[in-house]
C-alpha cells in the first residue's frame, strides 16, 4: 500500500453554484452547500502551506460566482500556493481581471468549450490571455464547433475531457475509454497543445505521478477533495456519499485525515478487475474510475459502466 506524505494538490470546490445548467455537469445531483467563508478558505490554505500541498485547483459550480473570489486568490498568492480555476467564461470582466493581475506561472485559469459558438467577447479573451481551453469529448467523438478554430494555436493548451457518467441516460452520450484515448492519440498527432482528461483509475501518468503505478487511482494518493464547507473526501464523485467523508478541514487534523482507514483501497492495486480484457488497454490500465462504479453498483470493484456498453470489446 503506498502512502505519500501529502497529496500534491487538493481539489476545491468554492461555491456549488452555478449560472449554467450543463447535462454533463458532475456535481448536478448534489444538495445545496453554503459557499465557503474567507476563515474556513484561509483554515484550508493554512493546512495547505503546512503540509506542503503546493497546487490548488478551484472548481465548482462556476467559481467566479463567489463574492470573495479576488480575496480567496489574494490569500493563495500570499501563501504562495499555485492554484488551477476552471470556469466557463460567462464573468470576463473577472477574468480579465484575475489574468491581468497574476502569473500564468502562479493562476492558470481554464475556460471550458462545450457550445456550438463563442462569443465575441470571449474569442477575444481567448486570443488575448490564451487561457486553457477544455471540452467534452460527446458522443460522435468530435470536439465541439466553438473549440476548433484553437486547436494547435501557440501559447494554447487544449484539454479533451472524457466525461464523467451520473445516470443510465449519460452512458448514450459515452464513449468507452478504449475509443476515447484511441481518438485523443489521433487529435494529439495532428495538433500541438493537446493533452487527454482521465481518471488515472484507467491509464495512471506514471511520468508525472510515478506512485501512481502501483494504486488504484489518485484519490487519497496524489488528490483530495475539499467541498465548501471544509468536508474532506477521496474524489469528488464521492460527495453524494457521506460514508466517505474523511472529515473536515476545520476541526479535524490533517494528518488524521491523510491516514483514514477508507484511503487505504484506493492507495493498493493488484490487477485489472475489467471483464473486457480483449481491450487492447486491459494490461496497462487498473479498471477504470472506482467511483463511477460505485455509482452504478455500489462496488468499488465493480466494472466501469462505460466500458460495460455493447461495442466495447
Amino acid at each position: 500500500m503506498i502512502i505519500a506524505e501529502h497529496p500534491a494538490y487538493i481539489q476545491f470546490y468554492p461555491t456549488l453554484t452555478c449560472n449554467q445548467t450543463c447535462h454533463f455537469c458532475f456535481n448536478r445531483k448534489l444538495e445545496p452547500i453554503q459557499d465557503v467563508t474567507l476563515p474556513v478558505f484561509k483554515r484550508l490554505l493554512t493546512v495547505m502551506a503546512a503540509a506542503g500541498i503546493p497546487y490548488i485547483d478551484i472548481l465548482g459550480g462556476e467559481p467566479t460566482l463567489h463574492s470573495d473570489l479576488m480575496r480567496m486568490v489574494r490569500l493563495i498568492s500570499g501563501f504562495q500556493l499555485k492554484a488551477n480555476m476552471s470556469s466557463n467564461g460567462t464573468n470576463l470582466r473577472l477574468l480579465r481581471h484575475l489574468s491581468t493581475t497574476y502569473p500564468k506561472e502562479m493562476l492558470r485559469i481554464g475556460v471550458s468549450l462545450n457550445s456550438d459558438a463563442v462569443s465575441p467577447n470571449l474569442e477575444e479573451y481567448i486570443l488575448g490571455y490564451r487561457p486553457v481551453l477544455k471540452s467534452l469529448f460527446n458522443s460522435s467523438g468530435i470536439i465541439p464547433e466553438s473549440g476548433r478554430p484553437y486547436l494547435g494555436l501557440p501559447g494554447i493548451d487544449y484539454f479533451l475531457i472524457y466525461p464523467d457518467v451520473l445516470e443510465e441516460a449519460d452512458l448514450t452520450r459515452g464513449w468507452p475509454f478504449y475509443r476515447y484515448l484511441r481518438s485523443l492519440e489521433a487529435i494529439k498527432r495532428a495538433f500541438r497543445g493537446v493533452e487527454g482528461v482521465f481518471c488515472a483509475g484507467f491509464i495512471p501518468d506514471i511520468r508525472a505521478y510515478p506512485v501512481l503505478e502501483k494504486v488504484r487511482c489518485p484519490a487519497g494518493t496524489t488528490k483530495l477533495s475539499v467541498l465548501p464547507d471544509g468536508s474532506v473526501f477521496p474524489c469528488y464523485l464521492l460527495f453524494g456519499y457521506p460514508r466517505f467523508a474523511l472529515g473536515n478541514l476545520m476541526f479535524d487534523d490533517f494528518e488524521t485525515i491523510w491516514h483514514h482507514p477508507l484511503l487505504d483501497y484506493f492507495r493498493h492495486f493488484e490487477k485489472n478487475r475489467c471483464p473486457k480484457k480483449a481491450c487492447e488497454y486491459h494490461p496497462v490500465c487498473h479498471g477504470g474510475c472506482p467511483a463511477i462504479s460505485y455509482h452504478f453498483s455500489r462496488d468499488l470493484d465493480g466494472p466501469d459502466p462505460r466500458c460495460l456498453r455493447a461495442e466495447a470489446p
